[in-house]
Order: C-alpha cells, then structure tokens, then sequence
C-alpha cells in the first residue's frame, strides 16, 4: 500500500532525502566559523539560527525516507507529517520571537531575520500540514502538495546556511602570524 503512495516519486525523494543529509553536514562547517565569538551569542545563535536549519533539514531527511518505505501507510505517513508540521510552526514562532527580542545580527538586519528564520519556515509548514491533511485523507493531490513542501523546506534551508555564512565568514577569527602570513603554533 504504502508503495503506491507516491508511486512515481522514487526519483525525487532520492534527490531531496539526500540533499537534506548533505546540507546537515555543511552545518558542521558553518558551525566551526563561530570559533572565537562570544560563547553567549553563540549560544543564542545556536537556537534561533543553526538548530532550527537542522531541524528543517531532518524533517525533509526524514519525510523523504519514509515515503520511498514501501511498508509506510498515507494514514501513518499523514499523522507523521503532520506532527512535524506542527512542531516547525512551533520552531518558527519561536524563532521569530526570539530574534525580535535580541538581534543577534544588528537592528538593521532584524526583520529579515524575522521574516526567513521564523515566519518562511512557519509558512512552509503550515504547507507541510495542508498536504499531510491530503495524504491522510488520500487526496490526488498529496504527493504533489507533499513534493512542494519538503522542496519549499529545503530552500528555505539552503537560503540560511547561505546567509549564516556569509554573516559568519567576515569576522571569522584566523590565527594569522602577521603580515608574512606564517600561521602561529
């Protein structure tokens, strides 16, 4: 049953699934440009910015694999979905709070951060929850809305890391031994 569910879809779960993996690795480089900084920044960083980026990519890691399992039911695979969906508003509302509350990368940047770490992801699962709503009541339409959500996810995704590295990477700190360039021991 769970075969037909996104029969003709193998390729594309194929492709996203492990874009998602690929993208959580890049997280570790991201996260080592913070060397150096305020450890309490970073912190907060870590949980308004990097974890949430994590968190999407997961889901859509996640998703992917359980719609090529050919044992997963709509019903079940809806239900997980959803769950997921629910709890990535929660993360974007919680982000978006948390950003307005202390900008982490200056006044003038505090909306945009707003906008793409808490209200687009938010937007992108409330997408998720409409479409596992169709998956779960086997709706024609459910793969395709399944498709764009987990797509929406990993753009949303691959816009932060490019963002938090080219925000990081300016003031990564080097160990640079003057002007001759030799590297201190």
């Amino acid at each position: 049953m769970g075969a037909r569910m996104f029969d003709a879809w193998e390729n594309y779960f194929l492709i996203v699934g492990p874009s998602a993996a690929a993208l959580i690795g890049l997280m570790f480089v991201v996260v080592t440009l913070t060397a150096g900084r305020d450890r309490q920044q970073v912190e907060r960083g870590k949980h308004l910015y990097t974890s949430p980026i994590v968190w999407h990519l997961g889901v859509v890691l996640v998703l992917s694999g359980l719609a090529s399992a050919p044992t997963v039911t709509p019903r079940w695979f809806g239900a997980a979905s959803g769950g997921l969906a629910l709890l990535g508003i929660a993360m974007g509302i919680r982000s978006s709070v948390g950003i307005a509350q202390v900008p982490l990368s200056g006044e003038e940047n505090n909306t945009f951060d707003i906008w793409w770490y808490g209200i687009v992801p938010a937007i992108a699962y409330a997408g998720l929850g409409a479409a596992a709503g169709l998956i779960f009541w086997d709706s024609p339409w459910g793969p395709s809305a399944i498709a764009a959500a987990l797509m929406a996810l990993l753009l949303v995704s691959i816009h932060g890391e490019w963002d938090l590295v080219t925000f990081l990477a300016p003031d990564a700190k080097t160990d640079s031994g003057g002007d001759n360039g030799e590297t201190k021991r």
